[in-house]
Protein backbone atom coordinates (compact mmCIF):
# COMPACT_ATOMS: atom_id res chain seq x y z
CA UNK A 1 0.00 0.00 0.00
CA UNK A 2 1.50 3.67 -1.24
CA UNK A 3 2.13 6.15 1.67
CA UNK A 4 -0.09 9.58 1.35
CA UNK A 5 2.14 12.42 1.01
CA UNK A 6 2.19 13.19 4.22
CA UNK A 7 3.43 10.35 5.19
CA UNK A 8 6.26 10.40 2.68
CA UNK A 9 6.76 13.71 3.91
CA UNK A 10 7.22 12.68 7.09
CA UNK A 11 9.64 9.24 6.76
CA UNK A 12 11.51 11.80 4.27
CA UNK A 13 12.07 14.08 7.52
CA UNK A 14 12.85 11.10 9.66
CA UNK A 15 15.32 9.91 7.56
CA UNK A 16 16.98 13.23 7.05
CA UNK A 17 16.80 13.73 10.97
CA UNK A 18 18.86 10.12 11.62
CA UNK A 19 21.22 10.98 8.66
CA UNK A 20 22.25 14.43 10.32
CA UNK A 21 22.93 12.64 13.99
CA UNK A 22 24.37 9.65 12.14
CA UNK A 23 27.02 11.51 10.34
CA UNK A 24 27.49 13.91 12.99
CA UNK A 25 28.94 10.48 15.14
CA UNK A 26 30.56 8.71 12.15
CA UNK A 27 31.42 10.81 9.76
CA UNK A 28 30.12 11.08 6.19
CA UNK A 29 32.35 8.41 4.70
CA UNK A 30 31.52 5.56 7.56
CA UNK A 31 27.79 6.40 7.46
CA UNK A 32 26.64 4.53 4.33
CA UNK A 33 22.95 4.41 3.24
CA UNK A 34 22.09 0.97 4.95
CA UNK A 35 23.03 2.86 8.09
CA UNK A 36 21.36 5.68 7.70
CA UNK A 37 17.88 4.09 6.51
CA UNK A 38 18.60 1.86 9.71
CA UNK A 39 19.26 4.73 12.11
CA UNK A 40 15.58 6.16 10.72
CA UNK A 41 14.21 2.42 11.57
CA UNK A 42 14.11 1.58 7.79
CA UNK A 43 15.42 -0.80 5.42
CA UNK A 44 18.17 0.30 2.55
CA UNK A 45 15.55 -0.70 -0.37
CA UNK A 46 13.78 2.67 0.09
CA UNK A 47 16.29 5.17 0.02
CA UNK A 48 15.74 5.83 -3.82
CA UNK A 49 12.15 7.08 -3.35
CA UNK A 50 13.35 9.69 -1.45
CA UNK A 51 16.90 10.46 -2.59
CA UNK A 52 18.52 10.77 -5.93
CA UNK A 53 21.85 9.52 -4.07
CA UNK A 54 24.21 9.61 -0.63
CA UNK A 55 24.93 13.15 -1.58
CA UNK A 56 21.37 14.44 -1.36
CA UNK A 57 20.82 13.32 1.71
CA UNK A 58 24.22 13.90 3.08
CA UNK A 59 23.60 17.72 1.74
CA UNK A 60 19.68 17.73 3.17
CA UNK A 61 21.16 16.22 6.77
CA UNK A 62 23.90 18.58 7.02
CA UNK A 63 20.88 21.48 6.38
CA UNK A 64 18.65 19.86 9.40
CA UNK A 65 22.30 19.82 11.56
CA UNK A 66 22.82 23.74 10.85
CA UNK A 67 19.31 24.52 11.60
CA UNK A 68 19.62 22.49 14.86
CA UNK A 69 23.23 24.54 15.59
CA UNK A 70 21.98 28.04 14.64
CA UNK A 71 18.70 26.95 17.31
CA UNK A 72 21.75 26.30 19.85
CA UNK A 73 23.17 29.95 19.14
CA UNK A 74 20.14 31.70 19.17
CA UNK A 75 19.41 30.29 22.60
CA UNK A 76 22.47 31.35 23.77
CA UNK A 77 22.52 34.61 22.17
CA UNK A 78 19.26 35.42 24.06
CA UNK A 79 20.52 34.12 27.36
CA UNK A 80 23.45 35.74 27.41
CA UNK A 81 24.64 37.20 24.38
CA UNK A 82 28.16 36.16 22.57
CA UNK A 83 29.91 35.04 25.87
CA UNK A 84 27.26 32.69 26.34
CA UNK A 85 27.62 31.14 22.91
CA UNK A 86 31.21 31.14 23.64
CA UNK A 87 30.63 29.27 26.58
CA UNK A 88 28.26 26.94 25.65
CA UNK A 89 29.99 26.36 22.11
CA UNK A 90 33.40 25.69 23.93
CA UNK A 91 32.02 23.42 26.76
CA UNK A 92 33.03 20.11 28.02
CA UNK A 93 29.68 18.41 27.37
CA UNK A 94 29.63 19.89 23.36
CA UNK A 95 33.37 18.13 23.19
CA UNK A 96 32.64 14.43 25.02
CA UNK A 97 28.87 14.64 22.90
CA UNK A 98 28.89 11.38 20.29
CA UNK A 99 26.65 13.97 18.33
CA UNK A 100 28.49 17.34 18.15
CA UNK A 101 25.77 20.40 17.90
CA UNK A 102 27.76 21.85 14.85
CA UNK A 103 27.94 19.98 12.28
CA UNK A 104 31.63 22.07 10.83
CA UNK A 105 33.27 20.90 13.97
CA UNK A 106 32.47 17.72 13.26
CA UNK A 107 32.39 17.14 9.54
CA UNK A 108 34.48 20.01 8.50
CA UNK A 109 37.76 18.23 6.43
CA UNK A 110 35.23 15.70 5.41
CA UNK A 111 32.71 18.27 4.08
CA UNK A 112 36.12 19.86 2.26
CA UNK A 113 36.51 16.68 -0.22
CA UNK A 114 32.47 16.59 -0.41
CA UNK A 115 30.86 17.38 -3.60
CA UNK A 116 28.86 20.32 -4.85
CA UNK A 117 25.87 19.59 -3.02
CA UNK A 118 27.37 18.70 0.35
CA UNK A 119 29.54 22.30 -0.13
CA UNK A 120 26.71 24.51 -1.16
CA UNK A 121 25.09 22.99 2.60
CA UNK A 122 28.13 24.00 4.56
CA UNK A 123 28.04 27.32 2.48
CA UNK A 124 24.23 28.35 3.35
CA UNK A 125 24.93 26.63 7.08
CA UNK A 126 27.70 29.27 7.25
CA UNK A 127 25.69 32.14 6.14
CA UNK A 128 23.15 31.81 8.63
CA UNK A 129 25.51 31.05 11.09
CA UNK A 130 27.20 34.34 10.65
CA UNK A 131 23.51 36.58 10.14
CA UNK A 132 22.68 34.96 13.58
CA UNK A 133 25.75 36.38 15.19
CA UNK A 134 25.69 39.76 13.49
CA UNK A 135 21.90 39.72 14.62
CA UNK A 136 20.39 43.40 13.59
CA UNK A 137 23.48 45.43 14.48
CA UNK A 138 23.55 48.75 12.57
CA UNK A 139 26.93 48.19 11.75
CA UNK A 140 26.40 45.01 9.55
CA UNK A 141 29.43 44.42 8.00
CA UNK A 142 32.19 45.22 11.30
CA UNK A 143 29.69 42.23 12.85
CA UNK A 144 29.80 40.20 10.17
CA UNK A 145 33.87 40.27 10.34
CA UNK A 146 33.76 39.75 14.15
CA UNK A 147 31.74 36.57 13.56
CA UNK A 148 33.84 34.98 11.31
CA UNK A 149 36.67 35.62 13.32
CA UNK A 150 34.65 34.25 16.56
CA UNK A 151 33.27 31.40 14.69
CA UNK A 152 36.43 30.54 13.13
CA UNK A 153 37.88 30.14 16.36
CA UNK A 154 35.04 28.04 18.53
CA UNK A 155 35.56 25.50 14.96
CA UNK A 156 39.18 25.47 15.16
CA UNK A 157 39.36 24.85 19.32
CA UNK A 158 36.56 22.92 19.10
CA UNK A 159 38.31 20.50 16.74
CA UNK A 160 41.71 20.46 18.37
CA UNK A 161 39.81 19.55 21.72
CA UNK A 162 38.21 17.01 20.29
CA UNK A 163 41.26 15.84 18.66
CA UNK A 164 43.79 15.23 20.94
CA UNK A 165 44.20 12.39 23.90
CA UNK A 166 45.47 14.56 26.75
CA UNK A 167 42.12 15.30 28.79
CA UNK A 168 43.81 18.10 30.28
CA UNK A 169 45.27 20.09 26.92
CA UNK A 170 42.02 19.66 25.72
CA UNK A 171 40.55 21.28 28.32
CA UNK A 172 43.20 24.02 28.29
CA UNK A 173 42.42 24.63 25.05
CA UNK A 174 39.00 25.28 25.53
CA UNK A 175 39.74 27.72 28.62
CA UNK A 176 42.27 29.45 27.04
CA UNK A 177 39.78 30.46 23.63
CA UNK A 178 37.04 31.01 25.85
CA UNK A 179 38.72 33.46 27.78
CA UNK A 180 40.47 35.02 24.77
CA UNK A 181 36.94 35.37 23.06
CA UNK A 182 35.11 36.73 25.97
CA UNK A 183 34.86 40.27 25.80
Amino acid sequence: MRKSKLEAAQTREAIVAAAADLIRRTGIAEASLADMMAAAGLTHGGFYRHFRNKEQLVSEALAAAGRKAIAFISRHIAKGGLNAVVDGYLSKSHRDSPTPICPIAALGSEMARSGKETKAAATQFLEKILATLAGDRPDREEARSAGIIVLSTMIGAMTLARVVADADLSSEILDRVKDHLHR
